[in-house]
């Protein structure tokens, strides 16, 4: 779906398993391909994959996009991801672009998933709700053909009923970046305490605690917004030197980044 996934859909694996290609699916699409969603939907989110290279640009209709995260997702609601590869160089090390973002090359898959009343039925044991899922390319086309996307409904059983079986819902609302973080705060700590980087790397911190941080840089004066969980912040360290990083909220919470020429 910059999930549909974690919105979230689960990335369809081509070689699958025994086991997934014999979960019950439907039979027939009842999703329907979003033609033109770009122009008529929401841009949620950009998840970057620095495991595999996967950029997931995640983008919600009109009702799901309006929907609080805390309540169910209306009848009617279509959440899709676009899946991307991205650049490399010629030694094969994915390319960062200045914002510390993996670039996109080419769109290969779109994975989007529909909610209405009575669907899912046809996964059984599996079902998320009223969800059905498919795969289509850029062009329309079916990649991942109805009866062969019980590995979705599989999969977004872990997302569960407090989530409408959606990943990474409270992200869609709450400041993340979906950059790949050098650091976290965890239990009122910055996780790692102190960290290394090269002149001219641009640090993102992710909020992995239950309760607000915000971050503040005092030689520059930065402040990061206040972020609830699964938000995150990132500052372009220029120059090389040594930098403090507090929690303005709690004043036990401090770091360092050490910026090396």
């Amino acid at each position: 779906m910059r999930t549909v996934s974690s919105v979230g859909l689960c990335l369809a694996s081509l070689a699958v398993s025994v086991a997934f290609s014999q979960a019950p699916a439907p039979s027939t699409d009842r999703v329907g391909f979003p033609a033109n969603y770009r122009d008529s939907f929401k841009h949620l989110l950009t998840v970057d994959r620095s495991d595999n290279g996967q950029i997931r640009s995640i983008w919600a209709n009109e009702s799901a996009a309006n929907t609080p995260w805390w309540l169910p997702y209306p009848y009617g609601s279509v959440i899709l991801f676009e899946s991307w590869t991205s650049k490399r160089d010629a030694q094969g090390n994915l390319m960062i672009d200045e914002n510390g973002r993996l670039m996109p090359d080419q769109l290969t898959t779109l994975f989007v998933k529909r909610k209405e009343p009575d669907f899912g039925e046809a996964y059984r044991q599996n079902r998320n709700g009223e969800w059905e899922y498919i795969a289509y390319r850029p062009d329309g086309t079916v990649q991942t053909a109805p009866q062969n996307t019980g590995n979705c409904a599989i999969c977004h059983l872990q997302a569960g009923p407090p989530q409408d079986w959606t990943f990474r819902r409270l992200r869609f609302a709450n400041g993340a970046s979906g950059v790949t973080p050098q650091a976290t705060m965890s239990q009122y700590s910055f996780i790692p305490r102190d960290l290394r980087v090269k002149k001219g790397t641009r640090v993102t911190w992710y909020n992995d605690d239950e309760i607000e941080h915000q971050i503040l840089i005092p030689q520059f004066g930065a402040f990061s917004n206040v972020m609830p969980w699964g938000g995150s912040f990132s500052h372009l360290f220029a120059e090389a030197g040594e930098y403090e990083i507090r929690c303005s909220i709690h004043a036990g919470m401090r770091a360092k980044i050490i910026v090396e020429p």
